[in-house]
Parts: structure tokens; sequence; C-alpha cells
């Protein structure tokens, strides 16, 4: 291609991307007199389509502050939902200066408010982060869930690490819970004044619409006018319906609110009395400790003394004469009279420490009715559990490849040897208690990173497998397979019956599986089209996708295909977008890009920056979108709004958790790694990545989320990157600014 028709080509690439749009208003008239123009509208669209209806703009990745907002503010001040959402990413984003978090969660409370779960998610995370508002998880907690409508599905992810803190929770955690129940309270009392003042507004603005419409139908009487008289009459009808109709919700919120007011002064006072039952608990038995310690002391003194009268008592024995053994009887004596007295301080300390205990039980007792207390209070107030809470550990198996789900499999291994290796990875978020293979304690085989490897001694048909790990909490996970031996060494792992549930509208599947390698400007790579085209395979014929595979593909070609897929889909269809290639991040503002194979090192005129995908993402009515990067990504969210079913669950169970989820507005992104360069190969013809990736989807046999394939996968990426002495973790979150709401993206298996 000459030099001309690449910049054309690259000035059509820039009317690809999404922009915010402010299209012109538009003529109407009303009856046969009237002729007005409407106000003007603001929309997410293309730069090439927002030039075509007429409308303003600027480009994203040229915008500011001042521009994004000139285009939403209008609609967010009049109330529209959408519009306060957008203003308050804005603020969130920063464009062209630092964020400003405060404002953001002012705008997103407007939205989160009217029930917006996209602005709800958007307030959850800054609760959970401490961004612009004071750090608060059960609020956190609470807009998640209240988004997701998934309940205690919803839980706060501290993204795999170990450092939870332990069981066990002492007086002061449960004072700790009480008062952020007393903050969640306050916060709800604020939200409540924040909405009557919002309806006393509407209900004046309502007041003047009445008042106007009346004036217009006297001068209508006047007028003679009886056609309009009419109209305005049902309008003004109308208005004084709406106006009644937000005096009862000012109303009802005023009694809310007073009865918010009570539960907070009773909870007060239950929280100061159980306060100073425990103060005391306290005081009781550190008083008893104290008592304990002299007891101690004094013990070891009298055995002190005791050693020594008898080392004395020998020493005499040996020199001793007749007239010494008289002596001797009555040391002796003493002896037994000292044995006697340290006997009664024995039972005087068992007592003590009897005493002690009745202490420690009444503490336990005061901890269990406070515990009971918060239930209570959390129930009454649709609250949620603290930060502290948890899923159960997760266990995934590396080698031998196989994707555990509720059936029991059976794999082969090569007879004539004695042991087969167990790898695998496990997490415990709240910290990892201990951890057993068929009953037997491994905790030691466990790695800083939650890799293990276990030797099991096969049988002579058939070896069970069982493998328990118990976190600090409590919490407990078991997978469990069967290893058969006599099979051959390259036996396949033998596909778990298919989950029996009855059928889901899932929607339909479309895939953008994208492999750059041959780059014009840049260093080659070895995997990428390869790792798309057995991607684009699997997806197609396993999991019947319909695919689109680009290799070696320009700017141009991403975003006009992508932008194909944004017109072509609709709001019940599912996208996974797959790249491979070369990928860069800006450390600065943590941006990531993907390089196309016609971009530049010395240029970022043809990269494609991350808040270009997810621009373009957010416009789309599609469903649920999964990004897979196998190069950098960045600009996401934590995990902690994906909604995640405990192990254990029946068939009905899980089809009913699948169904909630698959309603929910998902935007997923999966990466091969964090901030590091991630390997290029290392897994045969396939990147570590991409070999791991094929693995999960090929052994899987069911329905599975894309959560869980992450899990399985990251097991499998850092137990291979690490022989090569590189520590790659894949990433896995909800896309930010993207329009995720809930839910994750469903890889459903084709029946064969």
């Amino acid at each position: 291609m000459v030099p001309s028709a690449l910049g054309a080509e690259s000035a059509d690439a820039a009317k690809l991307l999404v922009v915010d749009c402010l299209l012109p208003g538009q003529v109407r008239k009303l009856g046969t007199s009237v002729t007005y123009l409407t106000a003007r509208r603001a929309v997410k669209t293309s730069a090439g389509d927002c030039e075509v209806r007429g409308g303003e703009y600027v480009e994203s990745d040229r915008g500011n502050y001042a521009s994004a907002l000139k285009i939403w503010i209008p609609g967010a001040r009049d109330g529209d939902k959408v519009a306060q959402t957008y203003v308050g990413e804005i603020f969130e984003k920063g464009a062209g200066t630092a964020p400003d978090y405060t404002a953001a969660a002012t705008w997103y409370q407007k939205a989160a408010d009217q029930g917006y779960a996209r602005a709800q998610i958007n307030l959850g995370f800054l609760y959970e982060k401490g961004l612009g508002v004071t750090k608060d998880p059960v609020a956190a907690l609470n807009w998640y869930r209240k988004a997701s409508g998934l309940g205690d599905a919803i839980v706060l992810d501290d993204g795999g690490s170990n450092a939870l803190p332990s069981a066990g929770a002492n007086a002061a955690s449960q004072q700790k819970e009480l008062e952020g129940l007393r903050n969640e309270l306050a916060q709800t009392q604020r939200q409540l004044d924040s909405a009557r003042q919002e309806l006393e507004r509407q209900k004046q603005r309502s007041q003047s619409e009445v008042n106007r419409l009346s004036e217009q139908r006297r001068k209508a009487s006047d007028a003679g006018n009886v056609g309009e008289v009419k109209k305005l009459e049902a309008t003004l009808a109308q208005r004084e319906q709406e106006l009644s109709g937000r005096s009862q919700d000012v109303t009802r919120l005023e009694q809310q609110m007073s009865s918010f007011r009570t539960q907070l002064e009773s909870l007060q006072t239950e929280s100061a009395g159980l306060r100073e039952q425990l103060d005391r608990a306290r005081e009781q038995l550190s008083g008893s400790q104290k008592e304990l310690g002299a007891r101690r002391s004094e013990l070891a003194e009298t055995k002190r003394r005791l050693d020594a009268t008898r080392a004395d008592l020998t020493k005499q024995k040996l020199d001793a004469t007749a007239a010494a053994q008289t002596e001797t009887k009555r040391l002796q004596v003493q002896l037994s009279q000292r044995e006697q007295a340290l006997k009664a301080q024995t039972d005087e300390l068992a007592r003590a420490e009897q005493k002690a205990q009745r202490y420690r039980d009444d503490l336990s007792s005061l901890e269990t009715k406070a515990a009971q207390k918060t239930a209570a209070t959390t129930t009454a107030t649709a609250s949620a559990p603290t930060a502290a809470s948890a899923l159960p550990p997760s266990i995934q198996i590396i080698d031998p490849p196989i994707v555990l789900t509720r059936a029991t499999p059976s794999i082969d291994v090569r007879g004539g040897v004695a042991t087969r290796d167990i790898v695998g990875r496990v997490t415990a978020a709240g910290g990892l208690l201990s951890f057993s293979v068929n009953d037997r304690a491994e905790e030691k085989a466990v790695d800083a990173n939650g890799m293990f490897r276990v030797a099991i001694a096969l049988g002579s048909k058939s070896t069970p497998v069982s493998i328990v790990a118990v976190d600090q909490q409590g919490k407990r996970s078991t997978v469990a397979f069967t290893l058969v031996s006599g099979g051959s060494q390259a036996a396949a792992v033998a596909a778990p019956p298919a989950v029996k549930v009855s059928p889901l509208n899932f929607g339909a599947f479309y895939a953008l599986v994208i492999g750059n390698e041959n780059y014009q400007h840049l260093t080659q790579l070895k995997t990428a089209v390869n790792d798309a085209t057995a991607i684009a395979d699997v997806l197609t014929s396993k999991y019947g996708f319909k695919t689109t595979l680009l290799k070696n593909a320009t700017r141009y070609q991403i975003l006009s295909e992508l932008n194909r897929l944004r017109a072509q889909l609709t709001d019940n269809d599912n996208l996974l977008i797959y790249y491979a290639g070369h990928g860069e991040l800006d450390k600065t503002n943590l941006r990531g890009y993907w390089l196309p194979v016609d971009a530049e090192l010395a240029s970022d005129a043809n990269w494609i920056s991350s808040i270009a995908i997810t621009d373009i993402l957010n416009a789309m009515s599609v469903k649920h979108v999964l990004v897979v990067a196998d190069s950098c990504y960045s600009g996401a969210l934590t995990r902690s709004s994906i909604g995640q079913l405990e192990a254990g669950r029946s068939d009905e169970e899980r089809n009913n958790w699948l169904k909630a989820i698959s309603k929910s507005r998902s935007r997923v992104v999966l990466t091969s790694g964090g901030l590091q360069p991630v390997l290029d190969g290392g897994g045969g013809k396939h990147s570590v990545f991409a070999r791991s990736f094929l693995e999960v989807l090929n052994v899987n046999s069911e329905v599975i989320e894309a959560r869980r394939v992450y899990q399985e996968l990251s097991a499998r990426v850092l137990n291979d990157a690490l022989r090569y002495r590189v520590e790659q973790v894949p990433q896995y979150a909800p896309m930010q600014f993207a329009g995720h709401e809930s839910g994750d993206f469903l890889f459903v298996r084709r029946a064969n």
C-alpha cells in the first residue's frame, strides 16, 4: 500500500472511534399552527455517524473535562440517570485534569437512587476503594448487590490474596461491625434526605406547571377557544394528579425517615449497653489473668525451693550418721508439709483457672449476643456481611489437565508406574488453615504462590484422590477424581457428564479473534496467528460461536470490524473478542494499547487504546462482552461486582443461578498477565496463555462462567511460566466505564 493510501486509511479509522456526540434539535409541529425546535440530544456513536447527522463532538483522546461535560450536563441536571452516570464517569476519569471523585460520587448517587445498575456498580467501587467518599466495604457490598439482584452471591474479592485476617473475631471486631451498621443507617438517612429534597423540587416544578397551565386555560377561555381549553384542562388534571402523587411520595419519605431515625437511636442505645458489658467482661478477664500470673509465679518459686530442699536432703543422706537420721525424718516431714502446701496452691491455681474460663465463657456469650444483635440489625436494614466475608478456598488442578465439575471424572495413567504427581494451585481469600490429600496433611507442599505438587501412590486398578482445603474462617472446599491405572500415557481425560438443567435461552454467540505477528515496523512474533486460528476453531466447533478471524490486521481493519459488530448485534447477543499481538502500556495513566501490524514504535497514530475499545463496547447494545487479551489491557474495576456460586450446589440451584446472571449486562476482561511482559511461546505451537485457554475450553463439558475459566487458566499459566523463571499471573475483572452492571460471560458447550 502506498503512503498516501495509508494516510487515508488512518483518517478513515479515526471516524470509526466512538465519541460523545451532541445532535442538533429537531423541528417538530404541534397541531396545525405551532412549530418548535426540540432540545439538542446527547448520544454515544461513531465520529463518522455524528458528522453525518450534523452533530458536535470532540475526539476522545483529544477531549477535555469541559468539552465532555458540555455534552451530558444538561440531561444530567434534568434528572436523566444515564446522563448523570456519564457525568460521574467524566469526573472520575478526569479528562484533561485530575479526577474529582467527590463530584463523581455525587452524580453516581443521583443515578443510583433511580435504580440505575451501572451507576450503582460505579458508586460501590468508590466506596470499596474510599475514593471521594469514606471507605465503607458494607456500603460497597450493598450497592453491588442492588445492581446485580444476586444477593449473597456478591462478595468482596481480594484478587486471590491469602492475607485476610484469621478466624476468631474478637469483641473489638464486633464493635467495629456495629459502628459500620450505624454509619450505614446514617448514610441511608442522608439518601432519604436527598430523595425528599428532590421530590420537593419536583413538587415545586409541578406546581409551577399547574399554575402556568391554569393561566393558559384562562387565556384560551377568554379567547373562546373551546378545543384548546379542553386540551389544557386534561393536561392540567394530569399535572395536578402528578403533583398529588409527589406530595404523597414526600409524606411517605418523611415517614420512612422518621422510622430510620428511631431505628438509629435504638441501635445506638443497644450498642452503648453492649459496649459497657464488653468492657466489664474485659476488666474481669484482665484481673483474672493477673491473678493467674501471680499464682504461677508463686508456684514456680515454691518448686524452686522444693528442688533446693531435695538437693540438700540428698547431700545430708550421703554423710548422715545414726544421729542424723532423726533430722532426716524431720526434713521429710517438712518436705511432706511443703508438698501438701504445694498441692493446696495447685488446687487454688486450678480454681483460678476455672474462674478465668468462666470469664472467658461469659465474654464469649456476650460476643455471641453481639453477633446475634448484629445479624438482626443487618436483616432489618438489608445490610450485608463485612469485608472479611469471602468464598471458600478455590482448588485448580493443572496436571493432569482437567476442569473440575460436580461429577467425579476418571483419568487414565500409564501402567507399570507406582506413583503419579498431582500439580495444582489453591487460593484461600480467608487465609489457608489446612490442606490435605487423601486425609494426609500437605500444608508444606503449598508454596507462596499457592502452587502444590503431591505424589499419589497408585493402586492396582483405580486410585481415588480427594483434595481438601480449609481456610481460617472454617470454610472448606473439596475436589475429587479417580486415577485409573493401565491406560496409555497420552490418554485423554474422561469428560464428566454434562449438567442436566432445563433449557435456557443464552442468546447468540459471536467472536472476533485477532492474531497479529507479521509487523511492518516492530519485532515479529511467533505464535499469535496460530493461537488465534486454534481458538477460533474451538469457539466455532465446540461452542457454536459465529466467528470472524483477522490475521495480521491493521488499525482500520480492527476498528471497522468492531463497528460492524456494534451495528449488527442486539441486546440478546454475546460477544467475545480475542487479541494476540504486541501491546504497550502507558504507565503514567495506566492506559493500555493494542498494536496493529501497521503500528510504529515512534508514533501512536495507529495504536488502539484501551479507552477506544472500551468506548466502542460501551456503545454496543450487546448483553455480554468478554475481552481476552494476550497483551496489555488496563482500566478495570475490582472483581467484587461479579457474582459467584459456591461449589457443591445442586443442578437446580446452578440452573437458577445461570438464569439470573445471563440477564445482567456484563463487560469483563481476561488478560494474559499484569503490567509485566508476557511470554510469546512456551506452550509448544502456542503461547503459555493460549495453550492454557485452549486446554480449559477443550476439557470443559458444561456451561461455565468466564470467572471459572480464569481460575482454571491462571493456575496453569503461573505454573508453566515459573518453569522459565517468569512470574506471569493472568488478571480478570469487569471493564471500567464500559457499562458493566453485573453477571458474567458464559461459555455454553455445544451438545455432541
